[in-house]
């Protein structure tokens, strides 16, 4: 199931990317493929030729790329199965963007062959339209009340979950809501630029920017706490319950993301119905610094800036801080590859990678990379060996994949700690007042001789 799962993902970011990077074949203020083309070109018979054929190939990659990740039905460790996965995330991120690049520079060869260079105009200020930029932004106020909804959930969280868990939550959701009110703010700031020499058109365009963008970090601030909040209330539910709160986990995250994906169209959408009623299109010559995608340009004082395709916003590497923000970006994707390979080659290669230490006070259990576990002798209700793990299993906070299992589950409606290797059997089962401990041993016969350990510390 994990790897039909996983695979799924993959086929998702495939077709996700191919849909994303045709944008950029479609014309957004006269901008095909990173050029700039003159109005009465963009459906010149080469320059449809060219869109046509960009897309058709990046769907074709994505149909190719998918062949390839079923490489992971091959059955393997799980270490090297999550290194594959992240090899071939790379791999269609890389040649998603080279295909790009490939056809950015057919464009530009393009627009030299036929000499439809355009000559770039000086800057035009629109002091009215600069006085009135945020005059359509919705207010930040919203906010306020997203906070509300944000407390509300984490009160009710700590109050029927204990420990850290809670606290993990609430440091992730107020980061996530965070963020969002930052990208409205990035939004309030961005400057008004005349792309055109009508006056009401600019302030128009601008206007659509500010509303679409500012709505999409509001509605964002209010629909992310839930998406987080919603998996963790399944946990605590009666069990009837878990299926039916799951699938409105999953349509609320598709809804969210077909929902961004609409908003933002419909903005390019307008954007572009404005542009085609301007007599004029002024041209400053952004096109000496956008470069496949990125924006790098040291003379332009903005941070963020909309993108190109008019589906996101870029981060100007032109100066220092947008240099800081993309290692960042990268130094947490390299974190997220290492926390998630890391542990599973310790538990795919080391000799003894899940201990236990019986004393005449304590059971201590332990696993790489997670919490040890302290379980006083005093406090142990019962101990048993069990020929495998209750199938009515769910993880709260840890790793669990095809073979193994560690941290916070649930299991059988109870809250657990698991240290397991499924391929090891038996699993020795401790159960407390509160919580049940299941382990194993990568070798059987140190599982069997904890668990004699453990009933001869109790009689003594």
């Amino acid at each position: 199931m994990i790897t039909f799962s996983i695979i799924g993902i993959l086929f998702f970011v495939n077709f996700v990317m191919a849909a994303v990077c045709s944008l950029a074949a479609k014309p957004h203020n006269h901008v095909v493929l990173e050029n700039t083309f003159p109005k009465e070109q963009l459906d010149h018979p080469e320059t449809l030729a060219l869109r046509k054929t960009y897309k058709k190939r990046q769907f074709q990659l994505a149909a190719g790329l998918s062949g390839l990740d079923c490489l992971l039905f091959i059955p393997m460790k799980d270490s090297l199965f999550m290194l594959l996965f992240f090899i071939l995330l790379i791999i269609t991120l890389v040649a998603s963007f080279s295909l790009q690049i490939r056809y950015i520079r057919k464009a530009h060869e393009l627009i030299i062959k036929h000499d439809w260079q355009l000559t770039p105009q000086p800057i035009r200020v629109d002091t009215k339209t600069v006085l009135t930029k945020n005059r359509r932004i919705l207010s930040k106020n919203w906010f306020w009340l997203s906070f509300a909804l944000f407390g509300i959930m984490n009160l009710f969280l700590f109050l029927i979950v204990q420990g850290t868990l809670s606290w993990v939550m609430l440091i992730t959701s107020l980061i996530t809501w965070l963020l969002f009110l930052a990208g409205w703010y990035a939004v309030a700031h961005l400057p008004v630029r005349s792309i055109t020499d009508d006056d009401s058109i600019n302030q128009h365009y601008n206007d659509l920017t500010k509303f679409y963008w500012s709505l999409l970090m509001v509605s964002s601030s209010f629909t992310f706490p839930v998406i987080i909040f919603i998996p963790l209330i399944s946990l605590y539910v009666a069990p009837t319950l878990f299926m039916p709160i799951t699938i409105v986990e999953l349509l609320l995250l598709i809804a969210y993301i077909v929902g961004t994906f609409v908003l933002l169209l419909t903005l390019r959408k307008k954007q572009d119905q404005l542009l085609n009623q301007a007599p004029s299109y002024r041209y400053y010559g952004d096109d000496e610094y956008w470069r496949y995608g990125i924006y790098n340009n040291p003379n332009d004082p903005r941070l963020m800036i909309p993108d190109r395709i008019g589906m996101n916003l870029s981060i100007n590497l032109g100066k220092p801080v947008g240099k800081i923000l993309v290692a960042l970006i990268g130094i947490i994707m390299l974190f997220a590859m290492l926390i998630s390979i890391v542990p599973l080659y310790i538990l795919d290669y080391h000799p003894d990678p899940l201990t236990d230490r019986v004393t005449d006070q304590a059971v201590v259990l332990d696993g790489p990379m997670t919490q040890k576990s302290t379980i006083p002798l005093a406090d142990i209700t019962k101990v048993n060996l069990i020929a495998q793990m209750p199938q009515q299993t769910v993880k709260e906070n840890g790793l669990a994949t095809q073979h193994y299992a560690l941290g916070k589950f649930r299991v059988a409606d109870r809250s657990a700690l698991l240290y397991v290797s499924y391929t090891s059997r038996p699993v020795l089962k401790i159960t407390t007042k509160k919580v049940t401990y299941y382990y194993t041993n990568k070798q059987p016969r140190k599982t069997k001789a904890a668990y004699q350990k453990i009933l001869t510390e109790r009689s003594e």
